[in-house]
């Protein structure tokens, strides 16, 4: 003997088949009140699998949809967690080389000739550096960074021009800023203009 409760009472097939049967005897309806009484109406009656064959298919494509949202959902959160867990991407610089201001005033030229205008202000920019160190205004440290030598400057008579060469020497390094040659040209003038000092 089956309890009275766990009997299902309704279930969304037979609603879809109760539907089709009430929207069948309403067109029905429709059409016997438009015809004359004597001539048969045809009958017209949806099948028995179209219900749940629309039913299984709408909630197949609302439990795909559903999955591609979640699936974008979460690659958004992990690209958006690595962005912020990842160090930046820093170009691994090795110190520079121990050379003459004239050496780097070779090597200025020589990259420039070449259309390298990032490599030239950099030599420019450690041609400074050195001249800088040569006549003991600021000492040669390998651990200096481009913030603490514009500290150090601030004690010169002109620190312009080496601020100068120095936000160049940032953008272009760190910042990835991509040089012209009037970058260049700058630059070379900013450097005359500290080795006239």
């Amino acid at each position: 003997m089956t309890d009275a409760s766990s009997i299902q009472r309704t279930s969304v097939p037979w609603q879809l088949r109760q539907a089709g049967k009430n929207l069948s005897e309403w067109i029905q309806l429709r059409l016997a009140q438009q015809e004359p009484p004597d001539s048969p109406l045809p009958t017209f009656e949806f099948p028995a699998w179209l219900g749940p064959l629309l039913f299984w298919t709408l909630v197949t494509g609302a439990v795909l949809w559903l999955a591609w949202l979640i699936v974008q959902l979460i690659d958004r959160y992990l690209a958006n967690r690595q962005a912020r867990t990842a160090p930046p991407q820093v170009e691994f610089i090795t110190p520079p080389e121990a050379h003459t201001v004239a050496t780097w005033l070779r090597r200025a030229k020589q990259f420039e000739q070449e259309g390298n205008w990032r490599e030239a202000c950099r030599a420019l920019y450690l041609a400074a550096l050195q001249l800088l160190h040569d006549r003991e205004w600021i000492p040669h440290q390998s651990s200096r960074t481009d913030g603490e030598y514009l500290q150090a400057i601030r004690t010169l008579q002109q620190p312009r021009p080496l601020q100068m060469l120095i936000r160049t020497h940032e953008r272009s390094l760190f910042g990835g800023e991509p040089l012209a040659a009037d970058n260049v040209q700058r630059c070379r003038q900013a450097y005359e203009e500290i080795a006239q000092q």
